[in-house]
C-alpha cells in the first residue's frame, strides 16, 4: 500500500473510498482493466512505469499503536478491504514518484470515518485537508497533503471503485498539477469502461 507510516495509515490507505453505484446497466469496472496505461500515465512512462496487483487482507490483530477510537477505525476498515482487488500503477520523473492505485470497493466512508477517529492520535500521520476542485464533488472526493506538505494524497469514488492517487515530489513543495492531471484522467477512464 502506499501510505505506510503507521498500521492506522494503512488502514486509512484502504479505507478511504466509498461506493458510487453504477449508472444504467454499466459493468463493474475491473481495476487492472481500468487503470491508466504508460501510455496514459502523466508521469514516467517507460520504465520507470510499474503495475501491480493484490488481494487486499484483514488485520490478524492490533498494531497497539493507538488506545482510542482510532485503532477501532483502522480495523473496521481494513475488515471492510478485505478480499478486495486492487491495482496499482506507479512511476517517477525526476524526483516526483506519482501513483494511482484502484480498488474493486467502496471505501471512502470508511476511510473518512478513520480519518476523524485518529484526528487526534500522536502516532498517525494524517493528511491534511486541501479543498478540492468542484469539478470532483461528486465522487465524495478526500485529498490532503502530508510530509510537511511534499506529498498528496486522494481518494475518490467512481462506480463502486476506491481510487487513490499518490505525488511524492520530496524534497519539493507538492507537486498538484500532476495530483489533479491523475485524477482527471483515472476518474475519466473509469467513467469510459463499458
Amino acid at each position: 500500500m502506499i501510505i505506510r507510516r503507521s498500521a492506522a495509515a494503512c488502514a486509512l490507505t484502504l479505507a478511504m473510498t466509498a461506493a458510487v453505484p453504477a449508472a444504467g446497466s454499466a459493468a463493474p469496472v475491473d481495476p487492472s482493466r481500468a487503470i491508466l496505461t504508460a501510455a496514459e500515465f502523466p508521469i514516467g512512462t517507460g520504465s520507470s512505469y510499474r503495475v501491480t496487483h493484490t488481494v487486499n487482507r484483514a488485520p490478524t490483530r492490533a498494531s497497539g499503536l493507538t488506545d482510542d477510537g482510532c485503532e477501532s477505525a483502522g480495523a473496521r476498515m481494513m475488515a471492510a478491504a478485505a478480499g478486495s482487488r486492487s491495482t496499482e500503477a506507479m512511476a517517477f520523473r525526476d524526483k516526483t514518484y506519482a501513483s494511482v492505485e484502484l480498488t474493486d470497493r467502496a471505501l471512502v466512508a470508511p476511510i473518512r470515518t478513520v480519518m476523524d477517529a485518529c484526528r487526534s492520535s500522536a502516532n498517525v500521520d494524517l493528511p491534511l485537508l486541501i479543498a478540492t476542485p468542484p469539478e470532483f464533488t461528486r465522487y465524495h472526493m478526500i485529498a490532503g497533503t502530508a510530509s510537511r506538505g511534499e506529498e498528496l494524497n486522494g481518494w475518490a469514488e467512481v462506480r463502486g471503485v476506491t481510487v487513490q492517487v499518490v505525488v511524492d515530489a520530496s524534497p519539493r513543495p507538492a507537486d498538484y498539477d500532476t495530483f489533479w492531471r491523475l485524477f482527471r484522467a483515472q476518474i475519466g477512464k473509469i467513467e469510459r469502461q463499458p
